[in-house]
C-alpha cells in the first residue's frame, strides 16, 4: 500500500455493496463466486495474470495470506507479496486512499 495514502478497513459486506467484480472470462472454474455464479479470482500467473496487470491498477485487488494469523486480506492495488489471487472491480478505488478487507479464514470466501 502506499505510505502516504489513508487506509479504509471495510468488511467484507461493505466491500462486496461497494465494489462490484469482473468475472474471470479467462477461466471457467475461477474462484470467489456468487451464488452459483462464475467466479471473479484471476491467478497469480500466465494469461490471467497478464490480463490482471493490463487493468487500471485503481480497480485491481490482491487477495493475500496474513500468515501470522491465518486470515487472509482483500487489499486494494497490485501486490506481489504473499498473494494468492487478484480481483478486479469495475469502480475504481478513489485516488490517495488504500482498502484493507479483513477475511477470517473461519468465514469462508464468496
Amino acid at each position: 500500500m502506499n505510505a502516504t495514502a489513508t487506509i479504509i478497513k471495510l468488511t467484507a459486506d461493505e466491500f462486496d455493496d461497494r465494489y462490484s467484480l469482473r468475472i474471470n472470462h479467462l477461466n471457467p472454474n475461477a474462484s470467489w463466486t456468487y451464488g452459483d455464479g462464475p467466479g471473479c479470482l484471476f491467478e497469480t500467473y500466465g494469461e490471467e495474470f497478464a490480463f490482471v496487470k493490463q487493468q487500471d491498477p485503481s480497480t485491481v485487488w490482491t487477495l493475500v495470506d496474513g500468515c501470522a494469523n491465518d486470515d487472509q486480506y482483500l487489499i486494494s492495488g497490485l501486490h506481489l507479496v504473499n498473494r494468492i489471487g487478484y480481483l478486479v472491480s469495475t469502480i475504481p478505488v478513489p485516488e490517495g486512499i488504500a482498502i484493507q478487507v479483513h477475511l477470517p479464514v473461519n468465514s469462508g470466501l464468496p
